[in-house]
């Protein structure tokens, strides 16, 4: 973060509850960072760490870094000349490399070819804004879609999917930023799945989505439910959930049975 090529940044960390000595890590960086803590130094998980911080600052345009991820050095000044020419983008992403545990590249976050349509049931049905650290958004869009739902281990989709229904977005398919991949990371947990239902349906009574979009979404979460519950063990209850994806959407059922 502090080689970035771009030198107008207001630098947040957030210590969210940390038992080492993450603190006295990040003292050593004052005055360059500035460090925030919640009430009583207790831990409150990733979306209440990221509303601290956005209400913590003045700045207009807002990027996010989770604690294991790295940004390139030219990535905020490339998101940066975006929101100078586009004035109606409300989020900038970019690309990124998936990383291992020492930062050497595992593989691209994106395929070549990749577009940003800007139809918000895509991002509905597909969160292909692989992490956090890859965006930018303006200040004034959370003024609009409110702040991260707290709660969520989805938050993220659940905010890129507020945002599609009131702004747009940009997509930098240059590689400005690394994803650490982690064994029995978050992502691979079940209940990232389950909260999609309640993330679904909430946006179902906010904006007027497709029903096919609606259907394929169920369809996708029934999938990953019945993968999960196949690698637990979990045969019957993973049968009845390969069975609900395959109701709702027949056709994409058939194409990965053959």
């Amino acid at each position: 973060m502090l080689e970035q090529d771009y030198n107008k940044i207001e630098i947040i960390c957030v210590n969210d509850g940390s038992a080492d000595n993450t603190l006295e890590i990040l003292n050593e960086y004052f005055p360059y960072v500035r460090i925030l803590s919640h009430p009583g130094n207790i831990n409150l998980g990733q979306a209440a760490s990221l509303n601290l911080g956005i209400s913590s600052t003045e700045a207009d345009l807002i990027a996010f870094l989770d604690a294991d991820d790295i940004w390139y050095p030219d990535k905020i000044k490339k998101q940066v000349e975006v929101f100078e020419n586009h004035p109606a983008i409300g989020l900038v992403y970019t690309n990124g490399f998936a990383i291992d545990e020492i930062g050497e590249k595992l593989y691209q976050l994106i395929s070549n070819g990749f577009r940003e349509e800007n139809i918000p049931g895509r991002i509905l049905l597909d969160n292909y804004i692989r992490s956090p650290s890859s965006t930018m958004v303006r200040k004034n869009v959370f003024e609009k879609t409110g702040l991260f739902k707290v709660g969520l281990q989805s938050m993220d989709h659940d905010m890129w999917i507020k945002i599609g229904e009131k702004s747009k977005f940009y997509y930098l398919a240059e590689c400005l930023m690394g994803y650490r991949i982690h064994i029995g990371q978050q992502s691979l947990k079940r209940r990232q799945w389950e909260d999609g239902f309640n993330i679904l349906r909430e946006a179902s009574e906010r904006y007027p989505y497709q029903f096919s979009v609606k259907r394929k979404r169920l369809a996708v979460l029934y999938y990953r439910l019945a993968e999960n519950d196949w690698r637990e063990g979990r045969y019957l209850r993973s049968l009845w959930n390969y069975m609900m994806a395959g109701i709702h959407d027949p056709k994409r059922a058939i194409r990965t049975f053959n």
